[in-house]
């Protein structure tokens, strides 16, 4: 399920997507399709049910399921090396809530993990040699 649509996408860009435009409608929906379940993996593998249907935490999923499209519409429909600021800000307001949602320092308005996951594995330090 997707916590935000084209026409969210096309407010954040201000811009409007057209059936002989590049990106389309139906690609633009995709990438929606594709950050949103992003989200959800991130989310669930942090102890959340998915999909989130708790209005609080969809409105914040619905930010950045926004951030997220928009990325990945820009880079699909435009041929360029550098991204402009504004594109740039958006990848870095997703990452950071992917990270801060990982780390267990983003929780979701209205909602109570389900589980307390521990992950497959964690990275340790060996005790130094005496």
């Amino acid at each position: 399920m997707a916590y935000c649509d084209v026409t969210d996408v096309e407010q954040l860009m201000q811009t409007k997507f057209t059936l002989s435009g590049h990106p389309t409608p139906t690609d633009v929906e995709e990438f929606v399709d594709f950050t949103a379940a992003n989200l959800d993996g991130v989310i669930q593998a942090s102890g959340y049910a998915t999909p989130v249907t708790v209005a609080t935490a969809i409105a914040l999923l619905k930010k950045y399921n926004s951030f997220g499209a928009a990325v990945a519409v820009w880079h699909a429909g435009y041929v360029s090396d550098t991204a402009p600021a504004r594109v740039e800000y958006w990848q870095e307001q997703y990452n950071g809530f992917i990270s801060r949602v990982r780390r267990g320092e983003q929780e979701l308005p209205g909602l109570t993990p389900t589980s307390d996951l521990q992950p497959a594995f964690e990275i340790v330090a060996f005790p130094e040699r005496v």
